[in-house]
């Protein structure tokens, strides 16, 4: 039976679309075996989640069970969980490093004699020990040799950005179809193609159906008119009857190879037989060739093996390799964000794709491409945020007609352009706190850096002779994307630097920590910085304030939208002539004559003095990045080595990739932390080549 769109639309209406398309993949791929049933269930459990199944408690409570129920369920049992920790769960989840996070986080209270708080029963101090004893033993001290699971990379569909991308390799022109479906969801991992939020529901099918019709319609035209249309038809209709080939003939060549480039590998007999016979029904219906060969790649690109991308299981209770059709894939949407093109697909057929040499080469060639632009564009704009600007992050352009799109473009611009130079140039990975040059057009370096002598609307490199410019933390994007409308926030800056570029985020804010103590009565008088000091007082929030205020303020020197101030400039309105130094005439509805307001303004220096949580003291941004670099390379590095590495796997990492972790990092050691080092560390890494189908049971 023809498998035609109108099919979709009435399992839609039945709302049993995205079930049967979970089952129709996870069959169509997985081979037929007596665990083919277990891992079907294991995969449907999990959803689209790249994790395995979570633990079963251990047979035998952990040791440090009694002790937790004792002195710490008050605050962090089953019934209050004090800053979303539930200690009566963690101690069932085993090992107990599989959630080191917040397990690192009771260590650091109980080493800090933060908790239990001083209102509930303290611990004695050999208690006190010995939970720390444990917890070290089973966190810092797990021995990681004892786990041997790459992952799964779980099903998934394509993201928004992958799906214009594959469409615009498949057909050959760039059409972005996608720019009115739903906003993509951030995932566990902090990115849009985490695998436990690219779920199918029924609503978005109904946009690919659309969508599927539309891209056919615009690539392949009936009557071809540009340049784009002729390059479609060259990529796609690589076969046509006549000259001795038949009208089946030259479908089936066209069918073929159209099914490889879109499901990414080999298509099987049945398939190749199924597109075939969808063709004979429309040319049976009375279309004719073209029309029927179109009515066939309008269906592919609304199939779940287009749709989706998954991957084989298999009988192995051990973990294996990816095949090499999977492992191009993972290849290309990890440095294109899109389908492998022909190179890929040539090796992968040739079984070359696994061997180190050729990866390394292919990463060399794949970053030069322009599609390697994706890693900026996609990955250090949604990792370092700054995909944001102009959407989130914007100023209302009638109050401040300085804020046009153009300048936001730019700004997002100067963030992706910098990070691509770190990556082709092969730069250490210090250099993104620390470079002396950054992107710019005339727009952003006169209005927002005080540059002069750039002219145009293009994007070109500079050098930078302040110290306080250089790197991430220099950027406009990143400083307006770490401030308030119109504000500063030296918290969110100090927390941005903590956790996004770090790796070492604060524990999240008690109730009503936003409050300022009501004991103040008029704070007119006071900078922000001595406001935020006085609300830091309080003990809740003094343990995280005083880590992240800090860093915040050393940044100071920069306002909201990243320009450069000496001052923080005050206008209060008075009453007294004698005391303004501005007036302003206005019209009123109330008053025939206009109505003079007076306005004193005052200012007062900015205090950029800052210290990093256990350092030196040190001023401005010049002062953070030199702390960062010097103190804290080792945090920099592992966040940058964790984040890339999950942006890779499409998933959160577990505590089981650990060691690929630690691998990768040793290896970058040995190479002065360069850039390219870690884009073929991560494509060669365990976690990267190899799969171990997901089971029940905890590793």
């Amino acid at each position: 039976m023809a498998w035609r769109p109108c099919s979709f639309r009435l399992a839609m209406r039945n709302g049993v679309l995205r079930a049967w398309v979970m089952r129709l993949v996870v069959t169509a791929y997985l081979p037929c075996s007596p665990l083919r049933g277990g891992v079907v269930a294991a995969v449907l459990l999990v959803g689209f989640s790249g994790a395995p199944v979570g633990a079963q408690p251990a047979g035998d409570p952990h040791e440090i069970t009694p002790l937790v129920s004792e002195y710490c369920y008050r605050c962090h049992g089953p019934q209050t969980q004090t800053a979303g920790i539930n200690l009566s769960s963690l101690v069932t989840e085993r090992p107990l490093v599989k959630n080191r996070e917040t397990w690192s986080r009771v260590m650091e209270a109980l080493e800090g004699g933060k908790m239990p708080p001083a209102s509930a029963p303290q611990l004695p101090g050999d208690v006190r020990r010995q939970m720390l004893d444990l917890l070290r033993r089973d966190i810092e001290g797990f021995d990681y040799s004892t786990v041997d699971n790459p992952g799964f990379e779980g099903m998934r569909r394509l993201t928004h950005a992958e799906y214009d991308n594959t469409v615009r390799d498949l057909f050959g022109v760039a059409l972005r179809v996608t720019d009115r479906f739903p906003s993509e969801l951030i995932g566990s991992s902090g990115f849009e193609n985490s695998a436990n939020t690219l779920f199918l529901p029924s609503s978005l099918m109904e946009r690919y159906i659309a969508a599927a019709e539309r891209v056919v319609e615009l690539a392949l035209p009936d009557l071809p008119t540009t340049d784009a249309h002729q390059t479609s038809r060259n990529l796609v209709l690589v076969a046509t009857p006549g000259d001795g080939v038949s009208e089946v003939s030259a479908a089936e060549a066209v069918l073929r190879r159209f099914l490889t480039r879109a499901y990414r590998r080999p298509p099987s007999i049945d398939e190749v037989t199924q597109a075939a016979s969808h063709y004979a029904s429309g040319r049976t219906d009375g279309l004719d060739h073209e029309q029927a060969v179109k009515q066939v790649l309008q269906a592919v690109l609304i199939s779940p093996k287009f749709l989706l991308r998954v991957e084989a299981g298999g009988d192995e209770t051990e973990p294996f390799q990816v095949n090499d059709w999977e492992l191009a894939s993972r290849l290309s949407y990890f440095l294109w964000a899109s389908m492998p093109d022909q190179e890929l697909f040539d090796l992968a057929a040739r079984g070359m794709l696994h061997d180190p040499s050729t990866l390394a080469a292919q990463v060399s060639r794949m970053l030069a491409d322009e599609r390697g632009n994706t890693l900026g564009d996609i990955f250090a704009a949604q990792w370092l945020g700054f995909q944001h600007v102009g959407t989130r992050i914007w100023l209302d352009p009638i109050d401040n007609p300085w804020c046009t799109a153009s300048l936001m473009t730019a700004m997002r611009n100067e963030s992706s352009l910098f990070f691509m130079s770190l990556l082709r140039e092969n730069q250490p990975i210090r250099r993104l706190i620390d470079a002396d040059y950054t992107y710019v057009n005339e727009e952003l370096a006169t209005t927002l850096y005080g540059m002069e002598g750039v002219e145009g609307e293009h994007m070109r490199r500079v050098s930078i002779d302040d110290p306080n410019r250089g790197g991430v933390l220099g950027q406009a994007s990143i400083l307006a994307l770490t401030s308030n409308y119109k504000d500063t926030s030296p918290v969110k800056r100090g927390n941005y630097v903590l956790e996004t570029l770090l790796g070492t985020p604060p524990p999240p804010p008690p109730p009503n920590a936003g409050i300022l103590s009501e004991d103040v009565a008029d704070m007119r008088g006071l900078s922000f910085r001595e406001k935020l000091e006085m609300h830091s007082t309080n003990d809740s929030c003094r343990v995280c304030h005083s880590k992240i205020d800090p860093i915040g303020f050393s940044l100071e020197n920069f306002d909201y939208f990243g320009q450069w101030r000496d001052d923080y400039r005050f206008r209060r309105r008075v009453r007294d002539p004698d005391e303004a130094d501005e007036t302003v005439e206005i019209n009123t509805e109330t008053s025939p004559d206009p109505v003079t307001i007076y306005f004193k303004n005052t200012s007062r220096p900015v205090g950029a003095e800052g210290i990093l949580p256990g350092g030196d003291p040190f001023t401005g941004p010049a002062g953070l990045k030199r702390a960062l670099v010097e103190t804290r390379h080792e945090e920099l590095v592992r966040q940058v080595v964790s984040t890339m590495l999950s942006y890779a796997l499409g998933r959160q990492l577990e505590y089981y990739d650990e060691p690929a972790v630690r691998t990768i990092v040793s290896r970058l050691e040995a190479n002065d932390f360069r850039f390219q080092t870690l884009l073929r560390e991560i494509v060669t890494s365990y976690p990267f080549r190899y799969k171990k189908n997901p089971t029940r049971e905890s590793n």
